[in-house]
């Protein structure tokens, strides 16, 4: 079949017309996957690629469509087919895209996937948000794991794959059996897993996390996922940082005989390395007092660039708002006030309270909180430094669309920077829904 497709193309190359264009795009659409083009790769490539406009115009009004439709067919098929463009047919077909698409859910989908391209994940968390279907959760859940928001990636993960499935299996396509045995099926399945482990790994959650690990072996072993993610070329070798997260969350839950078997696979793969050989023998010592999780934590995750402490020594700030976070996040998981209150994040079944997307009024909120005591709902609005009295204005702006959504509720704000001026004290002190807080961090020596 994709001999076929390739003579139709190179015809229509050659000698263009609306009938053998619509015969090469019905071969496109219906007779031929994702899988069958790999198989002449090189072919496919030179034939698909400098074709008329016409026929990219075409082609991205089924895009569209499909967008709008039915758009789950962009993670089967269609965000594999991409890759088979070069770098001026995307752009021509990505133009015709937007130019059809309109005011509708594939501008949405397509804006937000160029954010994310260009590592703006929070703009791309708006015009995902915007979208009224299941599947644009799986790429809010890539927005906050860009974001490193753990918690609102694992939600929309798992809100996806559960719908994912039912939606698969309650559905009239044909040869159904056949779909899951496809790379882009298995894949899309794959990498939901994967997400889902590597954010329970840096929440700590090793058991979740290893479960989630295994739910991936099950779609891809050892062998195959080496074949399509080791590559010694880039920075950090994929295949490499999935073991040792794997290797983590194992040695964590005790597994050890799982351990010892994606070792021994490994090994096989690296032989020179001499990490690997001693963590096997160490797992094969099945020795309950050996730790391995510092030992192992240093090879996991992703590096983060260093920063001198000598930097800060000067000032009492907090480098980023998230790390603010991170502190409150900290303080209530073990039970801690903050605030004067008895506050725990605000959850239901696609979102945990931070970066906590606001459609009313297109904002993301740094935290939300409910207090456990009255029930009401505090928006929590981060300044690592100092603010004006603007800050008043944008958080009431926050209260009063999060009360549209929660009528059955109070709402209030609460304010929190490192350096308050007097005019932002007198403002807030006329506003009674909203509090004003202050913090420092500093190192004080013992004598």
């Amino acid at each position: 079949m994709i001999n076929k497709l390739i003579s139709l193309l190179i015809d229509l190359k050659n000698n263009f017309s609306k009938d053998k264009m619509d015969e090469a795009l019905k071969w496109l659409n219906d007779k031929v996957t994702p899988d069958n083009l790999y198989e002449k790769e090189v072919e496919f490539r030179k034939a698909f690629n400098g074709q008329n406009d016409n026929f990219y115009n075409c082609l991205s009004i089924e895009f569209v469509n499909d967008l709008n439709e039915m758009p789950d067919l962009y993670l089967l098929k269609w965000e594999s087919f991409l890759d088979f463009f070069d770098v001026d047919t995307k752009s021509l077909f990505l133009q015709k895209s937007v130019e059809n698409a309109e005011n509708t859910d594939a501008m949405d989908y397509l804006n937000g996937l160029t954010e994310l391209n260009n590592n703006r994940p929070e703009i791309g968390l708006f015009h995902f948000n915007r979208i009224d279907d299941y599947v644009a959760c799986y790429f809010i859940a890539l927005c906050y794991f860009d974001l490193d928001n753990f918690e609102n990636s694992i939600k929309n993960n798992l809100f996806f794959i559960d719908k994912f499935d039912d939606n698969i299996e309650g559905s009239d396509v044909k040869e159904i059996g056949k779909l899951k045995e496809e790379f882009n099926y298995k894949l899309l399945k794959f990498n939901v897993h994967s997400d889902l482990a590597y954010c329970y790994n840096r929440l700590g959650d090793y058991t979740n996390a290893f479960k989630h690990y295994e739910k991936g072996l099950e779609i891809f072993n050892l062998n195959e996922l080496y074949s399509f993610r080791h590559n010694e070329n880039e920075e950090q070798n994929p295949f490499i940082l999935d073991v040792n997260n794997m290797l983590l969350a194992i040695d964590k839950v005790g597994k050890y005989s799982k351990g010892i078997e994606v070792l021994s696979f490994v090994i096989t793969k690296y032989p020179h390395n001499n990490y690997y050989q001693e963590l096997k023998q160490k797992f094969e010592a099945k020795v309950s007092h050996i730790s391995l999780g510092d030992d192992i934590i240093n090879k996991v995750f992703r590096r983060k660039k260093p920063f001198g402490i000598e930097k800060f020594e000067a000032t009492k700030l907090i480098a980023k708002e998230k790390i603010l976070e991170d502190l409150i996040i900290e303080q209530i998981k073990y039970g801690f006030k903050v605030f004067g209150k008895d506050l725990e994040v605000y959850q239901d079944t696609l979102i945990f309270g931070r970066q906590y997307y606001l459609p009313t009024v297109n904002g993301i909120l740094d935290l939300l909180l409910i207090d456990k005591v009255s029930n009401t709902l505090y928006i929590i609005e981060l300044k690592r430094n100092e603010a004006g009295v603007e800050v008043v204005e944008q958080i009431e702006r926050y209260i009063l669309g999060l009360q549209q959504a929660f009528s059955d509720r109070e709402v209030k704000g609460i304010i929190c920077l490192h350096k308050s001026d007097n005019k932002l004290i007198e403002l807030v002190n006329t506003k009674p829904n909203i509090e004003l807080f202050t913090y420092e961090f500093t190192f004080t020596e013992i004598k």
